[in-house]
């Protein structure tokens, strides 16, 4: 570095987007479709790195190319998990906006049960940080909901609102819980998967001590296997929604409904 050079701190590194970032108002209005795009754009990421990294004559990747697209791949996974997160948050802040629209639907009942799983209660000092901005009810609610991360306690949250169909089946659970634990060896133990983690789930059992590196195609499987993850958890609630609902829904509830619950994606067939 020269002498006299500009040394800026690290909030100065943040530049504008380019406008194609999935950002919270596309989680407001399709939480599924958000999500999903951004799994397309993380898969295409590393796509990308794969057709250009160096490789030797044999077509295999250079060591230090290899290196780096393991260390890119095991990057990506804690970024797809928080977009995961806010998939869900998201989407159980939609369902209780919309929840007015549900015939009999018993508020009281609803916080009840939620009391059942944690403390219900809003932080006054997150509540202030929204002082002249509009915020939903059903943000400031998930916002202040715990785990999850815990695929078992978002289905009570989601089996709160009366639905008689669990969020994420039994084997979604499962792979959830695999994927959940994976981003915490990455997130909180410095990318190795410790020998008391690893007994927690057991699937991961025989990689304690080990660190977290993946092949090359995992985030390419990550995104392909959420597609119909996300569509059947998504479809499911609302097909419990819509039996509860009101007659004479408005437009503009049936329009806002429709966007809630859609499930596109630029890759339809892994939809199927």
């Amino acid at each position: 570095m020269g002498v006299g050079r500009h040394k800026k701190e690290f909030h100065e590194y943040l530049v504008e987007s380019n406008g194609r970032h999935v950002v919270h108002e596309d989680y407001s209005r399709s939480p599924a479709s958000a999500f999903l795009r951004y799994t397309i754009e993380a898969k295409d990421a590393v796509s990308y790195c794969q057709k250009h990294f160096p490789k030797n004559a044999d077509g295999a990747y250079r060591k230090d190319a290899m290196d780096s697209l393991q260390y890119i791949v095991s990057a990506f996974l804690p970024a797809i998990m928080g977009h995961f997160e806010t998939f869900e948050r998201y989407l159980f802040a939609g369902v209780f906006e919309h929840s007015r629209l549900l015939h009999g639907f018993d508020v009281e009942k609803f916080f009840s049960r939620l009391k059942k799983e944690c403390n219900v209660s809003i932080d006054a000092v997150r509540l202030g940080a929204y002082r002249g901005f509009r915020a939903p009810v059903g943000i400031l609610l998930a916002d202040n909901l715990p785990g999850w991360h815990d695929p078992e306690r978002v289905n009570s949250y989601f089996s709160a609102f009366g639905f008689k169909r669990q969020f994420f089946s039994n084997d979604d659970c499962a792979r959830l819980r695999v994927l959940w634990q994976l981003r915490h060896s990455i997130v909180h133990t410095g990318g190795s998967i410790t020998i008391p983690d690893a007994q927690k789930v057991d699937e991961l059992k025989a990689y304690g001590g080990k660190p977290v590196v993946f092949d090359a195609q995992f985030v390419f499987e990550v995104s392909r296997r959420m597609h119909p993850l996300v569509k059947t958890a998504t479809k499911g609630i609302e097909d419990c929604f819509r039996i509860g609902l009101i007659d004479n829904v408005p437009k503009q509830d049936q329009e806002s409904l429709a966007k809630l619950f859609e499930v596109k994606s630029s890759a339809p067939a892994w939809l199927r």
